[in-house]
């Protein structure tokens, strides 16, 4: 065994729904948690499965995923041979590590950020430089990422908006900062949260043809509601990419997946309704969060960080009230996820209750 990763913990997962609903009592529970999607996946997306032949269980998928690479190339204006797909964005981090990360490199992250960056850094047995937030704003410091930069520095990681802040960076910036970084360095922009900003500007996946140490990752478990079908991908430029498609998998979507995410796709007009929804309830919550003098940093993603003081102590009461949230993230932030209008509000009035 790896000695970098014998002490490592597994990953926490949200507490099974009929579990939650047994010991509290509830009869109903909102899982905001994990910052899934409350509306799920256009309707188109179970037509398209169910239309897909039961005879094809016998064989292996198009390990190109061709219908779902034309959808996304198209919609996203980028090359064809550039998009690497993966089992969520999940598989996509997890092979990035193991294409660029040797023993002793190091990657720079923000801090707090998705920790699968780390996780995957540490099985690779590279080191991890965090860098914090700006505490005023929680937006990314990027000249104390540039300073952190060595030369065993191999890749900097940008969740765009970041998890599990929601703060957004704008396309200029980073820009600026890529072009400051070293070209033997890989910047990974992680846009899983992307189809939520209202701002312009909100996506890098159109420059990457002009940079090989850029890449863009995205999912469709968010705005698309597939987090259950686990779909993502990458962009990025040779020779990343032809050495990304070679350490893939060869089938790792199996029809089922590459079918429902190319109806998904194809459907912009149910996801624009399920963004506007969410912009909607977000701009809500955030005022409510204003009025009540309660800390947090401004969200372009379908999620809240808040500054509640316990965690622990206001997690576990909004659990009691049927409110599943994020609570072991930090000791004093919380995250919540979005969910209905009529769950956003009781989860408001719980809230005022456990502050108080």
């Amino acid at each position: 065994m790896k000695e970098s990763i014998k002490n490592m913990k597994a990953y926490q997962a949200e507490l099974p729904a009929e579990a939650v609903k047994a010991k509290y009592g509830l009869s109903h529970l909102a899982r905001l948690s994990a910052n899934e999607s409350v509306y799920g996946p256009s309707p188109k997306v179970y037509q398209a499965i169910r239309a897909t032949a039961a005879d094809i269980l016998g064989y292996y998928p198009d390990g190109q995923a061709t219908i779902l690479r034309e959808a996304v190339a198209k919609h996203d204006h980028v090359a064809p041979e550039s998009l690497v797909f993966g089992v969520g964005a999940d598989e996509l981090i997890q092979l990035l590590t193991r294409t660029v990360l040797t023993p002793g490199s190091n990657i720079i992250i923000p801090d707090p950020t998705f920790g699968e960056y780390a996780m995957h850094a540490q099985i690779e047995q590279a080191d991890t430089k965090k860098i914090p937030v700006k505490l005023e704003t929680g937006q990314v410091d990027f000249d104390a990422m540039l300073a952190a930069v060595d030369e065993k520095t191999t890749m900097v990681w940008l969740a765009n908006p970041n998890n599990p802040t929601g703060v957004f960076e704008k396309r200029s910036d980073i820009l600026a900062f890529l072009e400051k970084l070293p070209k033997t360095v890989t910047l990974v922009v992680d846009e899983a949260y992307y189809d939520f900003v209202d701002e312009p500007d909100a996506t890098v996946a159109i420059d990457v043809k002009n940079y090989t140490n850029l890449v863009v990752l995205r999912t469709l478990s968010k705005a698309y509601g597939l987090a259950n079908l686990r779909v993502g991908y990458g962009i990025m430029q040779e020779p990343l990419y032809g050495v990304m498609q070679a350490v893939r998998l060869p089938y790792n979507l199996n029809t089922y997946q590459i079918v429902g995410a190319t109806a998904a796709v194809e459907d912009q007009n149910y996801l624009n309704q399920v963004v506007a929804k969410t912009q909607v309830e977000r701009k809500q919550f955030q005022t409510f969060l204003r009025d009540n003098n309660l800390t947090f940093y401004n969200s372009q993603t379908n999620f809240l960080w808040i500054k509640v003081g316990d965690t622990k102590k206001v997690g576990e009461y909004l659990l009691s009230q049927g409110y599943q949230v994020n609570d072991h993230l930090n000791s004093e932030w919380i995250r919540i996820a979005l969910g209905t209008s009529e769950d956003n509000v009781g989860m408001r009035k719980a809230i005022l209750t456990i502050m108080k």
